[in-house]
């Protein structure tokens, strides 16, 4: 396994981890506390999941591509529920975690370098995929990226928090500029002796989200959102 990959390192030692063991990866943020990922999470059962990803995961259709699959979890209920599942990572721990626990066709690869000739249905990408833009700059290459890789009438499932609302809601402290947008957040992760490089990460409202995809020929429909401002979106191509 190559160097920085914590998220790889935790999936495969959770495979042989001792019964009443539970490692967490904790993860570092530029603007706020630091939080704590129990590592049996990125294991979920479809009955473990927020309703979000329950919804997003019935609505899946086609051909799918699951990005930033992590251990396998959504890819391996779409696969056991019939669907035809590419899934991509682009930890080499985390694929090697997926191929042993039997998710039939994985690759280590970045989501921008993906072959635009093939095509897909439905383009998945769960636990705040849209953050993978970066920041508010980078969103307009995703979304075009996404459209290259859509079938005709094809989706893209995607979730993200409004932490503007969430802020106020909770009443929290965030250290950042009053003029930046408080959705380009920076991140670090760290398991054990194993850690990232710092990396930005987008979490986006879903009108701003929504107005960035009009402009880039795509709509945005919100299928569902929670009490913490969590909310799915389902994007297709104007």
């Amino acid at each position: 396994m190559s160097k920085n990959d914590p998220i790889g390192k935790a999936t495969l030692d959770y495979l042989y981890k001792e019964p009443d063991r539970e490692d967490e990866i904790t993860v570092l943020c530029n603007v706020t506390e630091e939080d704590i990922i129990p590592v049996s999470y990125l294991f979920r059962t479809f009955d473990e999941m927020p309703k979000s990803e329950q919804i997003a995961l019935k609505e899946t259709k086609g051909k799918v591509l699951v990005i930033g699959a992590g251990a396998g979890c959504h890819s391996l209920w779409l696969e056991q529920n019939g669907l035809d599942v590419f899934s991509i990572d682009v930890s080499k721990g985390a694929v090697e975690t997926m191929k042993i626990l039997g998710v039939k066709n994985i690759r280590e690869q970045d989501f921008f370098t993906l072959n635009e000739l093939v095509k897909y249905d439905t383009i998945l990408a769960l636990m705040n995929g849209v953050g993978i833009a970066g920041d508010l700059q980078g969103l307009p290459r995703f979304i075009s990226k996404i459209k290259t890789l859509l079938a005709p009438n094809g989706q893209f499932l995607t979730d993200s928090t409004d932490l503007t609302k969430l802020i106020e809601e909770e009443e929290q402290g965030y250290d950042y500029e009053e003029d930046d947008y408080i959705g380009e957040l920076e991140y670090k992760m760290i398991y054990k002796d194993e850690s990232s490089d710092w990396f930005k990460w987008l979490y986006i409202d879903a009108t701003r989200f929504s107005e960035i995809a009009k402009k880039n020929q795509m709509q945005l429909e919100v299928l569902s959102e929670d009490s913490g401002f969590n909310y799915l979106a389902k994007l297709t191509v104007l």
